[in-house]
């Protein structure tokens, strides 16, 4: 089973719908995964939509916090 991966399904996930629920599920998340592709594709069309979409999901820096302390002054 190394290296393999098992393709997990709907009823995997919620092993307690009845077949008509799993169907519907099934074909709810088809029409969403379509409509996020053609959000995308959309996007990567469009050059300055691209450039912003890239921006927005950039990985960001985590800051990070100096390990320094800070000297206490004499007058406090």
């Amino acid at each position: 089973m190394e290296g393999r991966q098992e393709r997990l399904t709907i009823a995997d996930l919620y092993p307690r719908l009845n077949k008509d629920h799993l169907k519907e599920a099934e074909e709810n998340l088809d029409r969403y995964l379509e409509l996020v592709l053609r959000i995308f594709e959309r996007v990567e069309d469009d050059p300055v939509a691209y450039r912003q979409f890239k921006s927005l999901t950039a990985s960001k820096p985590r800051p990070k916090m100096n390990h320094q302390r800070s000297i206490p002054s004499a007058n406090n």
